[in-house]
């Protein structure tokens, strides 16, 4: 290579070095000016939020989030996404309340080496309230559900189960609701927070109060009133006077019911205002349009960023190495785009497939998953109604009410796994504590005790996910079904690339050599551990219960 050429790249080199420096310093100091800023937006959105101004609260944290994620701070991002999630359901648009705790979901989910794993509870629980409120209890309860893991104190689990009480309370299953509401106000010592105090005392007014014990319902009365009171909160001062109402109304005490509702309909008609609602609205719209001309205008940017980037390297590379050094990048960028090309096909294969699913699990859900729901209800209203049903027919209608109930439950699970190209050994958890939460509602006299240990979050296909949950149900049914144990213990660990599932219950045992040559369910049990290349040992005796070990190899790749 000539030395002029020579000593040419090497400036050329240098000069696009000292950029990149002073292009690294100013962005720096650009970074922390806008961290500030969306600093400032984010503690201004507090404050009208806790006035109750949401319409002007949310354009706030908006504004914050758009500040934090270009200034790279993603958890306060995530809290700003939040925030604006809570402030939509305090609101009552509960549907953009869920869209933006699953934006903040995404936020922690795209940098999960930068985030406090802490602010998924945020996420899930502001998720499920929004769920609860715009009556689609299923999703809140899943939603509430998968925080309790990520709760970080007891003041994080109590706010979780008062909301699995009140969602419980809605659909009338008031026994539960109460246990969770007792289990909300459990080491209430241990953190200071009259807002939920007075959530969970007004809750615990309204179960009494449905459930007829009125002496137990002023019991908790005064202690709902006072930490409604001090919390300055003006929703839960609404709930509790609109619960003040009911219960005075339905014990006889008129005047002082007509009071509360009259302060009950003052305080909401001074919260809730049309013109409120309308400078939302107006200001969402403008939000929404202005960031995605942003965008595109940023992506412009970008582009014209990136070829004159390319028009100077192509320059350099083209005076430094000359003809043969430019004939070998061209060989490269062919044996790329074809790799690309190779790639591309593949995505389209996979997405092929993954349409396939989707419309298979679309079919279920519509054709078959109407027509047991439209059998539950007919079953449900049957046995609703005023006539009286002699004990066969009625035990006979809860069965079937039962079984379409179960069947629904299973139809879900394989749409679950139809609907996913691939899936976590978490989100595999919140399957097998879902199930083991309706099966320990199926048999009085069974305790279930379980135990999960994950290390690491494995990914496996859907395919390979369905099969390690149907041995699970397979294995807790007949243990439910047979055993007549008053124990089952469950305990699931993964340590490095094994994982292990051991199902154990104190029962009367089976003869295991006998039963897999002639029980379905075993042999289903034996051919999936054979698909997964798994280890299956059984020990049993009659008299002496039964213990199933499943060993399984994990890895990214999907090979179990």
């Amino acid at each position: 290579m000539p030395r002029n050429s020579f000593l040419f790249i090497i400036s050329i080199l240098l000069l696009l070095s000292c950029r990149d420096k002073n292009s690294t310093r100013s962005e720096n100091k650009e970074n922390i000016t806008v961290f500030s800023l969306a600093m400032m937006n984010y503690n201004k959105g507090i404050e009208l939020a806790g006035k109750y101004e949401f319409e002007n609260a949310i354009p706030y944290f908006l504004r914050s989030a758009d500040g934090f994620e270009k200034a790279q701070e993603y958890n306060w991002q995530a809290k700003a996404l939040n925030r604006a999630s809570l402030s939509y359901h305090d609101f009552s648009h509960y549907d953009k309340g869920i869209e933006y705790a699953y934006l903040a979901k995404k936020v922690l989910d795209e940098h999960p080496e930068q985030t406090n794993k802490n602010l998924y509870w945020y996420v899930y629980n502001n998720a499920g309230i929004n769920y609860d409120d715009s009556k689609r209890p299923q999703q809140a309860i899943e939603e509430h559900l998968k925080a309790l893991p990520f709760a970080m104190n007891a003041s994080d689990s109590s706010y979780s189960y008062n909301n699995l009480g009140n969602t419980y309370k809605k659909l009338n299953q008031l026994e539960k609701a109460e246990t969770y509401f007792k289990l909300a106000l459990t080491n209430p010592q241990s953190y200071k927070d009259d807002y939920h105090f007075a959530t969970v005392y007004s809750n615990m007014v309204d179960i009494e109060r449905l459930k007829k014990d009125y002496k137990q319902a002023y019991y908790y009365l005064d202690s709902a009133l006072h930490y409604a009171t001090i919390s300055n909160s003006p929703e839960k001062l609404l709930d509790i006077y609109y619960y003040t109402y009911q219960l005075k109304d339905e014990t006889g005490d008129h005047h002082s019911a007509s009071q509360f509702l009259n302060n009950y309909v003052q305080l909401k008609d001074s919260l809730f205002t049309s013109e409120k609602n309308n400078a939302l609205l107006y200001y969402q719209t403008k939000y929404e349009t202005e960031k995605k001309e942003k965008q595109i205008t940023e992506q412009k940017l970008i582009s014209k960023q990136k070829n004159v980037w390319i028009i100077i390297l192509a320059c350099v590379v083209l005076i430094g190495l000359g003809i043969l050094v430019y004939s070998r990048q061209k060989s490269k960028l062919l044996q790329k785009q074809l790799a690309l090309e190779n790639q591309l096909l593949q995505e389209l294969s996979h997405s092929k497939i993954q349409e396939q699913r989707l419309e298979i699990s679309r079919e279920l859900h519509d054709s078959l998953g109407s027509q047991l729901t439209l059998i539950k209800s007919v079953s449900d209203s049957l046995l609703n109604s005023t006539q009286k049903l002699d004990d066969a027919l009625n035990t006979r209608i809860n069965t079937l009410s039962e079984f379409s109930e179960n069947s629904i439950s299973e139809l879900k699970n394989t749409i679950w796994a139809l609907n996913s190209k691939e899936l976590n050994l978490n989100e595999l958890k919140l399957k097998m504590l879902n199930f083991i939460n309706r099966t320990s509602e199926a048999k009085e006299g069974v305790q279930l005790h379980f135990q999960f240990n994950f290390k690491s979050n494995y990914t496996l296909s859907s395919k390979q996910a369905i099969n390690v949950f149907r041995v699970f149900q397979e294995i807790l049914n007949n243990a439910i079904k047979y055993a007549n144990s008053k124990d089952i213990f469950i305990e699931v660990n993964q340590i490095e690339k094994l994982l292990t599932i051991k199902i154990s219950d104190n029962g009367i045992g089976f003869n295991f050599e006998e039963a897999k040559n002639k029980s379905y369910g075993i042999s289903n049990i034996i051919n999936r551990i054979v698909e997964l290349n798994g280890n299956l040992n059984v020990e049993t005796a009659e008299g002496k219960g039964t213990k199933y070990t499943i060993e399984l190899i994990l890895d990214n790749n999907h090979n179990i």
